[in-house]
């Protein structure tokens, strides 16, 4: 019913006074289920370590998205540029080793080798991220998946939503990008595949700072999830989101007319049928914005991975918004051992005194107890 209703609504839109109006109640929606901090603290970023490579650069980068929250990341610079160039943000998607991941490296290298500058960093509990790190047994919450579940169980009994805590870190992650003076602010893209991609379709709707977004392996339809059963982390599914008669498409139609490339693949476990129908739904809707042509789409050969095909597409697209050329030769000989990318002296945050997640919520659940009567 809530489905058949909102196809009901978007039938019914004819102008772009109509759109616009959509938009904005789809954007309130949205703002409803990613409560995030009222007030961005200091970043605090610092450069730790660098790596020179063959026409670009890999800076090793830790910043505080939150007091005691450290973020780990690779920012990838091109060499001998003289003016600012194209930026791209890239959340990861659900690896152990996070941004040393293989395919995410490469499609950085290949953005880097085309002449953007790209900032690639570790989600919670994962790569340098690790919450449980200091726990001597930790069979529940070892792989990112169960850590990731049972931070956002917790954070669901003190009000609170792990894809919100996942949302921040990309926002300040941006924020991060768009202080350094080598980016042209305005070009500036979003990819990230998976759970990757899961972010880089929440924080499409949720900043309005990008440009430009390529989201690979995950959107499709909320009811397409559900029918299948599929099994989906605490992040992928917002609070009140359904209920509210928000879809997957939503998230990009809120941003309209802004270019989007929607990236498949044929034997995906995220159902492409879902795919195409958010692909329709969302071209007919730039349409009315006379923008047709700024909604694509396309659906690789392979499994669920951000494979060269989707790499490729995703680069070509990026590149036509930015009048580069996109570098063409293969890079997986350029990948970097997980360990040469480390940001933190020993490959973890907590050692290097970030506070786990746990403890802040453990503390803020105390607050909560000694208020009540």
């Amino acid at each position: 019913e809530i489905g058949a209703e909102r196809k009901r609504r978007l039938k019914e839109i004819r102008n772009r006074k109509h759109a616009e109006k959509y938009q904005q109640q789809v954007l309130s929606a949205i703002k409803k289920s990613f409560p995030v901090p009222s007030v961005k603290t200091p970043l605090n970023p610092k450069v730790t370590g660098l790596l020179e490579k063959p026409g670009y650069r890999i800076e090793k980068v830790i910043f505080e998205s939150r007091p005691g929250c450290l973020v780990t990341g690779n920012l990838y610079i091109p060499k001998g540029i003289r003016e600012p160039v194209p930026g791209v943000l890239a959340p990861c998607g659900h690896s152990g080793i996070g941004k040393a991941e293989n395919f995410y490296q490469q499609f950085c290298i290949r953005l880097v080798k085309s002449g953007f500058a790209v900032f690639i960093y570790d989600p919670i509990s994962q790569g340098e991220r690790d919450q449980y790190f200091r726990l001597p047994a930790k069979e529940s919450v070892g792989l990112c998946c169960p850590a990731h579940n049972m931070m956002g169980k917790q954070m669901e009994l003190i009000g609170d939503f792990f894809g919100s805590w996942r949302v921040w870190d990309g926002i300040r992650g941006l924020d991060y990008l768009l202080s350094r003076p080598e980016i042209d602010k305005k070009h500036i893209g979003l990819t990230g595949n998976s759970g990757g991609r899961t972010l880089t379709t929440w924080l499409w709707a949720v900043d309005d700072r990008f440009t430009m977004s390529a989201p690979s392996c995950f959107v499709t339809t909320f009811l397409a999830n559900l029918e299948n059963e599929l099994p989906a982390d605490n992040e992928q599914y917002p609070p009140g989101i359904i209920g509210a008669g928000v879809e997957h498409a939503d998230f990009f139609i809120a941003r309209a007319p802004k270019p989007v490339l929607l990236l498949g693949q044929q034997y995906d476990f995220f159902d492409r049928r879902g795919l195409k129908e958010t692909y329709e739904e969302i071209r007919n809707f730039y349409r009315i914005y006379g923008a047709e042509a700024n909604a694509g789409l396309f659906i690789g050969a392979n499994v669920h991975g951000y494979f060269p095909d989707n790499q490729k597409q995703m680069l070509k697209f990026f590149c036509k918004q930015t009048g580069l050329n996109p570098y063409n030769k293969e890079v997986s000989s350029l990948v970097e051992k997980t360990e040469n990318l480390w940001a933190t002296r020993k490959g973890q945050v907590i050692d290097a005194g970030a506070r786990p997640v746990y403890e802040v919520l453990g503390q803020t659940a105390k607050k909560i107890a000694e208020k009540r009567k």
